[in-house]
This record gives structure tokens, C-alpha cells and sequence, in this order.
């Protein structure tokens, strides 16, 4: 599997040991097939080809997060009197009528993971959620990382005025920094700490660290700041407009 901001490419390679079902493919009386289910997105598809070599392209927008690939081949007409060469021992002289659309052969499963959205800030945003806390009064921001996502919690009132704020684009950076940047250093730190694979929010991060070439070993505070696109130079320089539009 690779990717880019649009499009994900999933390239099968087939390596069939079974005489008989090569045989079938080149005379066209049997196909491979790719296919391909996201359970997030509720995606799935089939894909037909004949090939040893096959390359799908499939738009990014249309899976997010575990993807399940399949290859398999399957009778494409009727077959009579179907035999499988090199058989076991107790099915070698065994004779099966063979319906088109049967399944020959099931190569292993595979699963991959995606990221729907390819901008690194929302790749980041991607894996937290703000939540409202359930307790009163002026308490500070608390992160849980323990769940798919990291979950940030915010007092009701600090809460509300985030809900108010975000959807000023020239505030949306400086929010970032305020409020995902630390909480982004305590995920890195738990990271080196832990590791956990089996949650999404520890495999999209090292994915993009991956992608960006940052070792976890590196200093967290800089890492941080590669991954959000430097944004205390970015958040200067929105309210440096902010400051502008207002004294004009």
C-alpha cells in the first residue's frame, strides 16, 4: 500500500503455486479478484483482474483507519468434472462441479491502516477529541490517552469559549499551539514509554513520524513542533494580523 493526499494505491502481486488454477487464469475460465473493506467507512469492493501484477487506486476519502484486502481467485464459467492437480492424497481422484463465482483459491488476508486526511495538522487532529468535563468550576485541561484516540478535557467554561474560537480561521493556530501542542509532548513522551501499536492514535503518530523522518528518541519539544508545521511562528504571526487588522 502507498499514498498520497488523494489516493490510495494498493499493488497485488500474484505468486500462484497451483498449476491447475494458472492454467485456469490464461485460458480466462477463471479470475483473480481484489477485495477490499473499511468497516469505518463502510467501504467495499471487488476488483477483477487477470494479471500477475495489478495496481488499484482507490481515493483516500473513502477509507480511514483499518482496511481489510483480500485476494482470491474464482471460477469465471462453469466447470465440469473439476480436478486440482497435485491434490491431497484423499481428494486426487476427487471430481467437483464447479459454479461460476466458486472460489478456487484464498491467498492470507491482509489489514493495513489509513489516514483519511493527509494535512499534517488535521492528521494530528485526527487522534484528539475535545471533551467538555463533567466537573464544575476552573480546573485545568487534562489529557487521557489510554483509548483509539487521545481525549483532551477542558472546563465547561474554557470548553465553551473553545467551541466560540475555533471557527475563527486567524485564531485556529494559535489554539493549536495552546491547547494541542502540550498535550501532543505528553503523547511523544508516552510513546517512548509505552509504544502500545494496538491503539490508533500511537500508530498514526508514528506514521507520521515515519514519514517525516523524526526517531522517537529525538527531543520531544522539537518533534512537536516538526509535526505541527512550526507553530509558535505560525500562531505569532496570526495574531500579528489580528493585531494589524485591528489597529488599521
Amino acid at each position: 500500500m502507498t499514498a498520497d493526499k488523494q489516493t490510495v494505491y494498493l499493488d497485488v502481486s500474484i505468486n500462484s503455486s497451483s498449476s491447475t488454477v494458472n492454467e485456469l487464469i490464461k485460458e480466462r475460465h477463471a479470475r483473480y479478484v481484489l477485495h477490499v473493506e473499511c468497516s469505518n467507512t463502510l467501504f467495499r469492493r471487488a476488483y477483477e483482474f487477470s494479471g500477475d501484477s495489478y495496481r488499484c487506486a482507490i481515493p483516500a476519502d473513502n477509507l480511514n483507519d483499518a482496511v481489510e484486502v483480500n485476494v482470491f481467485a474464482r471460477a469465471a464459467r462453469n466447470i465440469s468434472e473439476y480436478r486440482v492437480q497435485k491434490a491431497h492424497a484423499e481428494y486426487r481422484k476427487a471430481k467437483f462441479e464447479i459454479v461460476k463465482g466458486d472460489v478456487l483459491a484464498v491467498a492470507e488476508g491482509q489489514v493495513f491502516h489509513v489516514e483519511s486526511n493527509f494535512d499534517s495538522l488535521s492528521r494530528i487532529g485526527s487522534i484528539m477529541q475535545v471533551q467538555e468535563s463533567i466537573e464544575e468550576g476552573d480546573l485545568p485541561m487534562k489529557a487521557e490517552f489510554n483509548g483509539d484516540k487521545i481525549v483532551i478535557i477542558l472546563s465547561k467554561k474554557d470548553f465553551a469559549d473553545y467551541k466560540l474560537l475555533k471557527a475563527h480561521e486567524s485564531l485556529a493556530v494559535p489554539l493549536t499551539t495552546t491547547i494541542v501542542m502540550p498535550v501532543l509532548l505528553e503523547a511523544l513522551h508516552a510513546l517512548k514509554e509505552e509504544g502500545d501499536e494496538d491503539r490508533r492514535w500511537v500508530r498514526a503518530l508514528r506514521r507520521r513520524m515515519d514519514d517525516l523522518q523524526l526517531k522517537p528518541e529525538g527531543d520531544p519539544l522539537e518533534i512537536a513542533q516538526t509535526l505541527l508545521e512550526l507553530p509558535v511562528k505560525r500562531s505569532l504571526a496570526s495574531v500579528r494580523m489580528v493585531a494589524e487588522a485591528a489597529t488599521s
